[in-house]
This record gives C-alpha cells, sequence and structure tokens, in this order.
C-alpha cells in the first residue's frame, strides 16, 4: 500500500503521523471494499515513515500494530476520556 506521510520530506520522528498513515489506509481500503466487486483481502505496507522520515523501525511497527488493532476493535462508545486514553496510547505506548 502507499499512503503517504509527509507533503514535503522531512523528519517525522515523535509524531503520531505513522499512526495517523496507517488509519487512513484501513479507511481507504475499507471504503473500497465497500463498493467493489473485486475485494481487497491483503496489504503489504512499509515501516510508515521509517525512510526520509527517520520515525525508528520500533515506534512506526508500534503505531502501525496500534492503528490495526484499535480498527479492528473500535470502543463501544466514544467520549473524552475513551479519545484522551487512545491518543496517551499512541503517544506514550
Amino acid at each position: 500500500a502507499h499512503t503517504p506521510t509527509m507533503r514535503v520530506p522531512m523528519s517525522i520522528a515523535g509524531t503520531d503521523i505513522p499512526y495517523v498513515a496507517m488509519w487512513a489506509m484501513l479507511l481507504a481500503v475499507r471504503r473500497y471494499n465497500q463498493s467493489s466487486d473485486r475485494k481487497i483481502d491483503s496489504v503489504a505496507c512499509p515501516g510508515l515513515g521509517t525512510g526520509i522520515g527517520r520515525v525508528p523501525y520500533p515506534e512506526a511497527a508500534r503505531q502501525m500494530a496500534l492503528a490495526y488493532d484499535n480498527f479492528l476493535h473500535p470502543p463501544k462508545f466514544l467520549n473524552c476520556i475513551v479519545a484522551a486514553e487512545r491518543q496517551l496510547q499512541i503517544w506514550e505506548g
């Protein structure tokens, strides 16, 4: 899959961009599958932000895995506490 992580080449280390980019890719696949007869059933995705973006491999993998897990298991309800807890997971692990 190709999902952009930056508009111009720059370091994105210390940001939540790998999470956001992975989430956007998962949403795009879901949206595509809802309207297409030919479904996407697997995606190969590199370490988002690990090249020019200089995100360390373990951090990119952690954020991407968290986005995937959160996508598969959405909260039953959403309020400011749930949103804050999720944001802390993204930033602090």
